[in-house]
Order: structure tokens, then C-alpha cells, then sequence
């Protein structure tokens, strides 16, 4: 093999080991098991025996070892080093800059720890891990017990695999805190239940929606953070699938990643469900017609032992409503009811027009009286205790087997409905069934016949684009995406610094902005001060979830363009030429 194939084999092994532990962070929540894994797909990336992650404590004002690879025991989590110019961690610490060290005896000014040649340690190099504010994490190191001749693709394989570490330490941090907050919450709710045992329906009601709008907030910022993730992994391992594509071995690894990236995806797509934070396009959608069409997806799925009925009112109202959004509920309703008959039974879809009065809206202080087009989904099934009947729409609560459903489906429809200014009622009894009613509002008019999308078109251009990102990672990415479109690009963290730029003599074409950024402007006023002093400005927008600077009651603001993420090259292609056009 030459030397220029083994070049590209190396790069390949190293860009495959940050995706491959990118995805592995996105499934695991626990914080060492996170570490551990880092530590040994660092040093299997580079081909070192050791490698280790050492934590700053700012008290102490030191690095401890808390992961290792290759380690005797006695290492990990007991050895520190001095956060300054005294240790080589100290020094890429306080300088930010890699330290690379060829051969420990030659260096002078600090004197390394025992362990090191009781492990024959000769070569090392230290990077940074960032943290989520302006405090590093510390430090990722690998050690090596011979000389080695480290060069650039090594540098940016270790800076890139800290930098991905780095969003998965912070990412688990919240998750961390958020299972704190959901466990003190749940704590506090239990006590209420007690108290308010005897208190009325409405209350009760009341309380439940504020608990569920609680959850979905936290919910909410869990899923923005996983998409940054998944932007760069998803537009990752296009890069490498192309790279790949004359190698089977590697094209399969490739599809692999792609596949556990694509389920990152659609975990965070039904957990902004459930928040009430993805974007919907609502429109007038014929209901019945909609209905007949998810039937027909259904009919291979559910099987000949269940029988099927349709029961949809001949005048139903167009409904106001994300018709890809209401097809998935539809789908998720009935598979539900599927399982909840194992062994045969009768699942009946209808549809309806339905008024709430104000006397249905004392009693349920969650919804708007007026005009609604009901769909209801009814199974013969098992039905559902009494006792567990008010947590079935909560994020990851399901009576199903282990390894049988995700607790999230019915979380989505309870977020989608919300979120659509519905209503959404349950009614089970055990032994007897099951009925799901959701409540769409009304739409005036006539429905809108269903457009065909197009498939979608590579193509790029010549416009200077202005990108500003607070996260370094996405914006890298992001920057170098556009750049393959053949754009000028100019990169800014933060609104203050995207002003600068602005205020300065370079053409700008397009602002492409992420919504939620530090400092005193979001993504929509950084756009309006953008546009008084550049009129001709275009302005595209990106978030990892909905937000109301640009949408209100579930529709996007009248002009406003929305790239969501995560999103591939083609989109991002695609929303760009919309924007520029």
C-alpha cells in the first residue's frame, strides 16, 4: 500500500471513530460511561496504547485523571497535574494550544508524575476540552510508551475528537441535572397528589398540564442540544460515505452510522414533539381524506387478526393542521391499539364534527371553546389501569415490554395536538378497550389538496454568506458545507460579532443565523438590526427547535425561512438558493 493509501485509510479509520463515538453519546447518559468510551476510541483512533481525560477542579486549581485506557490500576481518579505552565497539561490548558511532547526525556522545566515510567511513557500529546461556558472541562491526552512522529492529521483528529467530547460531556451534564430537576419534580408532584387528593377535577386537570408544560421545556433544550450533535454527524458521514464508496467494508460501517444517526434524529424529532417545539406547516387539510390514506399505510402493518372500521361523518370540517404531522399521529394511535391486541381484535378510526362549549371548557381548562373536527382511535384491547391512566402521555412512560416501544409515542400526538391548538382526551377501561380523541380546530374554507415534493437539487452558487453559530463544532461544519457549495463564507460566534461584520465594507448576500445565541440579541433581532443598516439583506434562519421569535401558534411567521435541525447537505443547499432567490 502506498504511503498516500495508507494516509487516506488512516484519515478514514479516524473520521469513522469521532462518528462512531458521537453516536454511542447520543444513546448513553451516564457521564464515566461517556469518558470510558472516549478514552479507548481515542486511543484506538491513533493507535496508542494509552490514552486518558483528566477533569479540572477549579478549587484546587488542578487536572485529575477521571478515565483512563491502558492504566495499572491506581491511576484513575487518583493522579492529578498542576493546571499551569509547570505540566503539559497545565500548558495546553492555560495556552488553549495542543502541547505535543516527542520524547519526555529531552524536555525540560516540570517534572512528570511516577506513573509515567512505571508505564514507559515516552511521547504525549494533550488538547483542551471545552466546556459550555468559558470554563474548559480539561484535558484529553494520549501517551505513547515509544517515539512517535505525530503529524497534522493526528492534531486535528485528537482537536476534533475533544471537541465532540466536549459537547457530549456538556450534553450529559443537562441530562444529569435534568434528572435531578424531573426527580425533585416528580418528588413535589406526589406530595401535591396527597394534598389535593379531595380537591376538584379542574384542579387537578390544571396541575397536570402545568407538570406535563414543565417537562416539556426541559424536554425541549435536551433536543436542541442532541440536534447540534447530530448536524455534524449527519452531515459527517455524507463526507464519508462518498469517500467510502469503492470500499464494501467501509460502505457498510458508513450505512451503519448513518442508520444510528437517523434514530438520533427522529428520538429528538418526538422529543420536540412532545415540548411543543418542532416546526409545523398547518394548512386546511381534508380529514377524512387524510384518514383514508394513513388506512392505507396501515393495512400491511397491523395484520388479518385485527379487523378495521372506518366511521368518518360525511360533512367533517377542514381541519387547521400539519397533515404530515396529524398522519404520523394517526399511525402512532393505531399501532398503539395494535399492540394493545395481541391476540386479535377490532380497531375503529372515526371522524367527527364537535362543538366545546364553555360548560366542556370549565371542566377541561386546557382548551378554547369553538369549532373542532374530532378524530378518534378505539381498540378492543386490554385497556389501561386507572391508576397509570394520567401518565400516559409523559416522555418515556410505557406499560410495554422491555425493548417494545420508546414511551414516546403518545408524548408526541399529547405535543403535536397541543401544539396545534387541540385537544387531546383518553378513555380506558381495563379489560374493555381503549379510546384517544384529538380535537383539531376548525379551518375556514376548503381543504387544501396534497402537493408532491419535488426531489431534491445539489446546487450552489457564488453569494457571500455571513454564518453566525455560538457552537464551534456546527459552525465548522456549517462554514465548510457552504464552502463545498462553491459560497464565500464569513463566520461570526455571537450577534455582536455578526454586526461587526455587518457594519464593515464586505458584500454579505445572505445572513444564515441560529435562533437561540449568548448575549443580549436572539437570531430575529440580530435579522431586523441586519436588514436597517443592509436592506437588500436575505436572511435564512436555523434552531434546533421551534421558537417564538419566528412562530407563533405553530405556524412560521408570514416571509420567514426555517432550516431545522439536524438537516443534510442537500437541504441546507436547497434553503439557501430559496433564500438568495
Amino acid at each position: 500500500m502506498t504511503d498516500a493509501a495508507a494516509q487516506v485509510q488512516k484519515l478514514l479509520r479516524q473520521q469513522a471513530a469521532i462518528a462512531r463515538f458521537g453516536s454511542f453519546a447520543l444513546r448513553e447518559r451516564n457521564l464515566i460511561n461517556i469518558l470510558k468510551e472516549a478514552v479507548r476510541v481515542c486511543a484506538e483512533g491513533l493507535s496508542v496504547p494509552f490514552s486518558k481525560v483528566c477533569r479540572y477542579r477549579a478549587e484546587e486549581n488542578d487536572l485529575l485523571i477521571v478515565a483512563g485506557f491502558g492504566w495499572q490500576d491506581g491511576v484513575v481518579g487518583r493522579v492529578v497535574s498542576r493546571a499551569d505552565m509547570s505540566s503539559p497539561q497545565g500548558r495546553a490548558f492555560t495556552t488553549g494550544l495542543p502541547s505535543i511532547i516527542d520524547d519526555l526525556q529531552k524536555v525540560t522545566g516540570f517534572d512528570p508524575p511516577p506513573f509515567y515510567a512505571a508505564h514507559g511513557i515516552v511521547s504525549i500529546i494533550d488538547v483542551i476540552i471545552k466546556g459550555s461556558d468559558e470554563q474548559p472541562y480539561g484535558i484529553l491526552e494520549i501517551d505513547n510508551d515509544k517515539q512517535h512522529d505525530y503529524d497534522q492529521y493526528d492534531i486535528n483528529f485528537l482537536t476534533g475528537f475533544a471537541n465532540v467530547l466536549a459537547e457530549a460531556v456538556s450534553t450529559a451534564s443537562r441530562g444529569e441535572a435534568l434528572q435531578v430537576t424531573v426527580d425533585r419534580m416528580k418528588a413535589l408532584v406526589e406530595e401535591k397528589d396527597r394534598l389535593l387528593d379531595e380537591k376538584s377535577v379542574a384542579d387537578v386537570q390544571l396541575r397536570q398540564s402545568q407538570k406535563m408544560e414543565a417537562v416539556g421545556q426541559l424536554t425541549g433544550g435536551i433536543a436542541h442540544d442532541l440536534n447540534n450533535i447530530l448536524t455534524v454527524i449527519t452531515g459527517t458521514i455524507e463526507i464519508l460515505a462518498e469517500a467510502v464508496a469503492g470500499q464494501p467494508e467501509l460502505v457498510a460501517i458508513a450505512r451503519m452510522i448513518e442508520e444510528a444517526a437517523a434514530r438520533g434524529g427522529d428520538l429528538t424529532q418526538r422529543l420536540l414533539a412532545f415540548a411543543r417545539k418542532q416546526p409545523l406547516q398547518p394548512c386546511e387539510v381534508d380529514v377524512n381524506a387524510l384518514v383514508m390514506e394513513a388506512a392505507k399505510l396501515l393495512r400491511p402493518t397491523l395484520g388479518e387478526h385485527i379487523e378495521t372500521h372506518m366511521k368518518l361523518a360525511g360533512d367533517a370540517w377542514p381541519a387547521l393542521v400539519d397533515p404530515s404531522q396529524l398522519t404520523n399521529a394517526i399511525l402512532n394511535l393505531s399501532l398503539n391499539a395494535r399492540d394493545a391486541m395481541p391476540e386479535g381484535g377490532k380497531l375503529i378510526i372515526e371522524t367527527s364534527n364537535v362543538v366545546l362549549d364553555d360548560g366542556y371548557v370549565r371542566m377541561n381548562s386546557d382548551v378554547v371553546a369553538g369549532d373542532y373536527v374530532m378524530v378518534a382511535v378505539t381498540d378492543s384491547g386490554h385497556g389501561i389501569p386507572a391508576d397509570i391512566l394520567n401518565k400516559v402521555f409523559e416522555p418515556f412512560f410505557t406499560t410495554k415490554d422491555v425493548d417494545k416501544g420508546t414511551g414516546l409515542g403518545l408524548s408526541m400526538v399529547y405535543g403535536f395536538v397541543k401544539q396545534s391548538n387541540g385537544h387531546i382526551k383518553i378513555y380506558s377501561e381495563e379489560g374493555h378497550g381503549t379510546t384517544i380523541r384529538i380535537y383539531l380546530p376548525r379551518a375556514a374554507g376548503v381543504a387544501n389538496p396534497a402537493v408532491a415534493e419535488s426531489p431534491p437539487v445539489l446546487e450552489g452558487g457564488r453569494e457571500t454568506i455571513l454564518v453566525v453559530e455560538d457552537d464551534n463544532l456546527v459552525r465548522t461544519f456549517v462554514v465548510s458545507q457552504i464552502q463545498s457549495l462553491g459560497y464565500l463564507t464569513l463566520a461570526a460566534v455571537n450577534a455582536a460579532e455578526a454586526m461587526a461584520v455587518i457594519d464593515g465594507p464586505q458584500a454579505i448576500d445572505l445572513l444564515f443565523t441560529d435562533m437561540i445565541m449568548p448575549g443580549s440579541m436572539n437570531g430575529r433581532q440580530l435579522a431586523a438590526a441586519a436588514l436597517k443598516r443592509r436592506a437588500s439583506l436575505r436572511i435564512l434562519y436555523t434552531s434546533g427547535y421551534s421558537n417564538e421569535a419566528i412562530i407563533h401558534h405553530g405556524q412560521l411567521d408570514a416571509g420567514v425561512l426555517l432550516l431545522a435541525k439536524p438537516y443534510r447537505k442537500s437541504d441546507l443547499a436547497r434553503m439557501i438558493r430559496t433564500a438568495l432567490a
